[in-house]
C-alpha cells in the first residue's frame, strides 16, 4: 500500500508533454553523432534539418517580404510612368504633332497656320507666337497672335487634344475686309486640337479695312475675351478697356463690350465708350454685320463733348459744349470700306461757339464784344457723317434775346460751306417801327431781324458774306 501511494499520478496534458519530450529527444539522439576531434576530444556534431516546402513562415518574415515586393512594384511604376511621360511629352513637342495642330486649326478656321516654338509641358505650355491667314474673299484676313501660354489638363497627355481652363496671349491683331462673298463661321465644328473653355489676349488691336490710322474701325489695347457660345455654334467676344475709333472721329475710350460670331455674321451687342475728357457714347447692333446687306448699329451719346463728336482739327473748334443724343444710327455696308454713314440728332446747353467771321462784324456793328464769342445758348440739330463730308442739318442755336441761328453747316476736305440765317434782337436793328438800321436785315419776325449768310473759306480761317452785304447799307451807331 506504502509503494502505490508513492506512486505519482500523471495527467492527461502532462503525459502528452512527456511524450513529446520524447519524440524531440529521440530526433536529436538520431540527428546527432559523435566525432572526434583533431586534438582528440569528442563532440557531438548535428546536422542541419532542411525546411519544409509546406512549413509556413513567421509573420515577421512576411510582412517583410512583402514590404519589398511593394517598394520593387512602386519603383518599377514609377519608371515606367516617368518614361510613359517622356515620350509622351516628345511627341507633343515634335515637329509632326506641331504640323497636325496647324493643319487641326486650318481646318476648323479655313484659314493658313504657322506655329512658331510650341513647347509643351505638365507646367505650364508656350507658343511664341502663332499666325492665320485668311484667302481673299473673306471677311477676316490675318490674325497674329505672340506669347501665348495655358496650363493643360491631364487628360491633354492622354488624347491628342490640348485641354485647358484658358489659353493667354499676351499680343494680339486682327485684320478685317470687305467680304466678296458670304461670311464663313469664324471657327467650324470638327475635329479640333484645343479644347479651353476661353482665349484671352491682353492687349488685342483690330483693324477694318487696312492696319493703318485709315482705318474705318479700329480698336486698340483692348482685352479681348473669347468664349464658345452657349449652343455651342460660333464664339462670343468680350472687351475691356483699351480704345476704338470710328472714322475721323475721336479715339473713345472703351469700358465694355459684347459680340457674337455666329452663322455667318458678327452681331455687335453692344458696346460702351467714354469719351478722353467727358460723356458718354453706346453703340448698340441692330442689323448684323453680314455680306448680303448693310450693318446698322443704334447710336447714343450722354453729355458728349462737341469738341470731339465734331472733331478736335474739323467743326469742333467752331462750336464747343457738350450735347446729347438719345437715339442716332451708325450705318456701313461690309463690302465697301468708305460705306460708312452716321446720323444722329443731338441737342444741348451751355454751347459756344466762336471762330465765325460774321461774329467779328456783328459785335462790331452793334457795339456788343460778347457777341464775338457767344456762350451759354442752346443747341439742336442733326449730324451727318460720311466718309466724304461731315454736315450739321436744321441747326438751331439761340441765346434768347440776344441772337439766333438756324441751317446748315458743311464740312468738306476742311472747306467750310453751308447757309446759316442770323437773327438779331428787333429792339437792336431797327432804326424805326418800319426800317432796319441796315437793308441785309428783314423786318422783326418771331422777335429778330433776319439775314442770310453763305459760309466759306477753310475751318482754319472761316469766310463768309456778312460784310459784303453791309457795304450796301451804312454803319450807323445802334443808338442813332
Amino acid at each position: 500500500m506504502a509503494k502505490d501511494s508513492e506512486q505519482r499520478s500523471y495527467s492527461v496534458d502532462e503525459m502528452m508533454e512527456q511524450l513529446k519530450k520524447g519524440e524531440r529527444a529521440k530526433t536529436r539522439s538520431e540527428d546527432a553523432e559523435l566525432v572526434t576531434r583533431s586534438d582528440g576530444s569528442k563532440a557531438m556534431r548535428v546536422r542541419r534539418r532542411k525546411r519544409r516546402k509546406d512549413q509556413l513562415a513567421s509573420p515577421k518574415f512576411r510582412r517583410r517580404r512583402y514590404g519589398l515586393v511593394t517598394t520593387i512594384g512602386f519603383f518599377v511604376l514609377l519608371v515606367a510612368a516617368g518614361v510613359s511621360l517622356l515620350l509622351v511629352l516628345a511627341r507633343f513637342n515634335s515637329r509632326g504633332y506641331r504640323e497636325d495642330l496647324e493643319k487641326s486649326l486650318g481646318q476648323s478656321t479655313g484659314s493658313q497656320v504657322g506655329l512658331a516654338d510650341l513647347s509643351v509641358n505638365p507646367i505650364k505650355s508656350r507658343v511664341e507666337s502663332v499666325k492665320f491667314a485668311w484667302p481673299a474673299g473673306s471677311l477676316p484676313r490675318s490674325l497674329k497672335l505672340s506669347s501665348l501660354e495655358a496650363r493643360l489638363k491631364g487628360s491633354s497627355f492622354i488624347s491628342s487634344r490640348l485641354r485647358g481652363g484658358e489659353l493667354r496671349a499676351r499680343l494680339g491683331t486682327m485684320v478685317l475686309r470687305p467680304p466678296e462673298d458670304t461670311i464663313s463661321p469664324l471657327v467650324t465644328k470638327g475635329e479640333e486640337f484645343l479644347d479651353f473653355g476661353s482665349y484671352r489676349c491682353s492687349q488685342f488691336d483690330l483693324h477694318y479695312g487696312t492696319e493703318t490710322d485709315d482705318s474705318v474701325v479700329r480698336l486698340r489695347g483692348s482685352e479681348l475675351t473669347a468664349r464658345p457660345a452657349e449652343d455651342g455654334d460660333g464664339l462670343r467676344f468680350i472687351l475691356s478697356g483699351g480704345f476704338a475709333r470710328f472714322g475721323n472721329w475721336t479715339e473713345l475710350k472703351v469700358s465694355t463690350g459684347l459680340g457674337e460670331w455666329n452663322d455667318g455674321a458678327f452681331d455687335l451687342k453692344s458696346l460702351y465708350t467714354k469719351s478722353p475728357s467727358s460723356g458718354e457714347a453706346v453703340f448698340k447692333g441692330v442689323q448684323p454685320i453680314t455680306a448680303g446687306s448693310p450693318s446698322v448699329f443704334d447710336v447714343q451719346l450722354i453729355r458728349f463733348p462737341m469738341g470731339e463728336l465734331l472733331g478736335m482739327e474739323a467743326l469742333g473748334r467752331l462750336i464747343k459744349g457738350h450735347v446729347d443724343a438719345p437715339s442716332g444710327s451708325l450705318t456701313f455696308d461690309p463690302r465697301h470700306v468708305d460705306s460708312g454713314q452716321l446720323d444722329l440728332s443731338f441737342s444741348g446747353t451751355e454751347i459756344s461757339i466762336e471762330g465765325f467771321r460774321f461774329l467779328g462784324g456783328l459785335a462790331s456793328i452793334l457795339r456788343k464784344e460778347h457777341y464775338a464769342r457767344p456762350e451759354g445758348g442752346t443747341i439742336t440739330g442733326t449730324l451727318k457723317w460720311d466718309r466724304d463730308q461731315l454736315s450739321i442739318e436744321d441747326l438751331k442755336y439761340e441765346i434768347r434775346s440776344h441772337m439766333m441761328l438756324t441751317g446748315q453747316i458743311v464740312v468738306r476736305d476742311q472747306e467750310l460751306s453751308g447757309t446759316l440765317r442770323l437773327g438779331v434782337p428787333e429792339v437792336l436793328m431797327m432804326k424805326s417801327l418800319t426800317e432796319p438800321r441796315y437793308s441785309s436785315f428783314s423786318l422783326p419776325r418771331l422777335g429778330y431781324c433776319w439775314t442770310d449768310l453763305e459760309l466759306s473759306g477753310t475751318i482754319e480761317q472761316p469766310s463768309d458774306n456778312f460784310l459784303r452785304k453791309l457795304q450796301a447799307a451804312p454803319v450807323k451807331p445802334v443808338n442813332q
